[in-house]
């Protein structure tokens, strides 16, 4: 089970957010409609790294659990570094 909150929300109440990780195990973050960050306890991650163990040669569960694989999202950068961020 996870939850989803706003990065304002977030920030805003940080020590919410960790008792919500240490009841649920995983939190999600979203900005303008996305996921942005995922936020996992302990025990979600010991539970991940088992799954991952499990996956024979040639695969991944890196490749079932997320859309952008880890040597492409390394790979992408920001062309033209905007004049302002949003801070939401």
């Amino acid at each position: 089970m996870s939850k989803q909150i706003s990065a304002t929300a977030a920030k805003n109440n940080f020590g919410g957010l960790l008792e919500d990780v240490a009841t649920l195990g995983r939190v999600e973050i979203v900005r303008h409609g996305r996921v942005v960050a995922v936020v996992l306890s302990p025990r979600a991650l010991g539970s991940l790294e088992t799954q991952r163990q499990r996956v024979p040669d040639g695969a991944s569960a890196w490749d079932s659990a997320h859309m952008i694989r880890p040597e492409i999202a390394r790979g992408a950068r920001m062309l033209n570094e905007p004049d302002e961020f949003d801070e939401d």
